[in-house]
């Protein structure tokens, strides 16, 4: 197979680079007609409103339509009545790709671009970013940021798989398909969490676990949950309960190891949550301990109250118990990476091969405790892999090695699974060697191969000095 494996474009630029110049700005206090007048003379669909403490707000042609035109509103109306404020900023180092997943979780558009000191830059737009295939996800999760009852969100996210199918021919590349889907599998969580609450409810927080967390999903990916909040645990789990019976009927199934938060063991108050990160990290090797505390590191809030988060003190408390630091990475390091050596008896052809447990799952694991230990939360594998580096918790060559072989092995996963959902196949993990060509079965032997070396030399020698 001579096709290439991936396909990258604008996205993989720092956002600076792909300005179209000064952006126009006013005061709060100008007019819209002003403000008009400024697109116009800038040749730009949004003005940007400087605002007090290096705030920016923005106001875009949309707004002027929406909130003064379909408001009957005169062109007299001030900026500040009509603006959204404060305004999602990027710094001008973001990766197109990042910049794209903020745009795409958020539901914008636009995304001002601000220095080190915060003065704006510019605005990168969507159409900056997106190929035509990508521009589906955008669709499809406002379409389900939407829909009205149970019944629309389901129809939404049944066409799902083929968005993601769609963006795996258009030849995105695997980790960006892998961010979109997991950004409109959150938005389907949080829309059924709505649908199926109340709200007059308590604060909380719906969590998501995992590799949606991590915006690494793909279409054979269950949706992990926890909650915390200051209602009663069992009505919690019973609105979450309700909340995964509708995801169910949407594709989305729980998952099956039970790391759900109909489940007590997912469902706490605030204070049981935290004198439970407590008893795990006084005792890492009861009630599995270290797993539940990597859940949490990689957790995110879906929707609720952000100050309920728990990845980002479950991460500090951890970096200040380097003991259990260890042990995160001693876990990471012992379940080597691996390509089944036996044969079928009878066939003579090669076991078949779990691409996530013999190849992904040992990089996320790594990934993980470098992260952490560097100061990260709730990130995904290949800027911890990035950060650890920086931080010299890998070696550039070993976290070149890891980073490279994620992207191949979610290469491999992805495509596997696109072609069993197109042949009316449920998607799994277990892939045979022999159906893959010889292009690809060569990168998935060459990858676990130099993941479990990288495992060796963490084993025997441990992270840089």
């Amino acid at each position: 197979m001579n096709e290439p494996l991936v396909v990258r474009d604008a996205a993989m630029r720092p956002v600076a680079e792909l300005l179209r110049g000064t952006p126009p700005t006013c005061g709060p206090d100008a007019t819209v007609a002003e403000a008009a007048r400024l697109m116009t003379s800038g040749r730009a669909r949004y003005v940007l409103v400087c605002l007090d403490a290096g705030r920016l707000g923005i106001l875009t042609e949309g707004d002027l339509r929406r909130r003064v035109l379909g408001a009957g509103h005169g062109g007299d109306v001030t900026v500040a009545q009509v603006m959204t404020a404060p305004a999602l900023t990027t710094p001008a180092t973001t990766l197109g790709a990042d910049a794209l997943l903020v745009m795409l979780t958020h539901g914008v558009r636009r995304l001002p671009v601000v220095s080190e000191t915060g003065e704006p830059l510019g605005v990168v737009e969507d159409t900056d970013l997106l190929a035509n295939a990508t521009r589906g996800g955008f669709l499809l999760r406002g379409e389900i940021a939407r829909a009205e009852d149970p019944e629309t969100l389901v129809a939404a996210c049944s066409r799902i798989p083929a968005l993601t199918v769609g963006l795996w021919r258009a030849r995105v590349a695997a980790l960006d398909v892998s961010a979109v889907l997991s950004v409109v599998v959150e938005a389907a969580v949080r829309r059924a969490v709505e649908l199926a609450g109340d709200e007059s409810r308590s604060p909380t927080a719906w969590f998501g676990l995992g590799s949606i967390a991590r915006r690494e999903a793909v279409p054979s990916s269950d949706v992990d949950s926890a909650w915390s909040g200051d209602e009663t645990v069992a009505a919690a789990r019973e609105h979450a309960a309700a909340v995964h019976a509708l995801l169910d009927r949407c594709g989305l199934r729980a998952d099956d190891k039970g790391a759900v938060a109909d489940r007590p063991r997912f469902a706490r108050s605030p204070d049981q949550w935290h004198s439970a990160i407590e008893g795990w990290l006084a005792d890492p090797f009861a009630d599995q301990a270290l797993v539940m505390l990597g859940m949490l590191v990689d957790s995110r809030i879906a929707h609720g109250d952000p100050a309920l988060d728990l990845a980002g003190p479950t991460a500090e408390m951890l970096r200040s118990r380097p003991e259990v630091l260890r042990l995160l990475l001693k876990e990471a390091v012992e379940e080597k990476a691996r390509i089944p050596a036996r044969r079928r008896i009878v066939t003579r052809r090669p076991e078949p091969v779990d691409v996530k447990v013999h190849g992904l799952s040992p990089v996320v694991n790594i990934a993980r405790w470098a992260g952490t230990a560097a100061g990260l939360a709730s990130e995904s594998t290949p800027t911890r892999l990035r950060v650890a580096v920086e931080h010299g918790l890998l070696s550039d060559d070993d976290g070149r090695v890891l980073g490279e072989t994620f992207d191949v092995l979610t290469q491999i996963r992805l495509r596997h699974q696109c072609e069993q959902i197109e042949r009316g196949q449920a998607p799994t993990d277990v892939v045979d060697p022999e159906l893959l060509g010889p292009l690809q079965r060569s990168l998935l032997s060459n990858a676990v191969r130099e993941i479990a070396g990288v495992q060796r030399t963490l084993a025997y020698a441990g992270p840089p000095a």
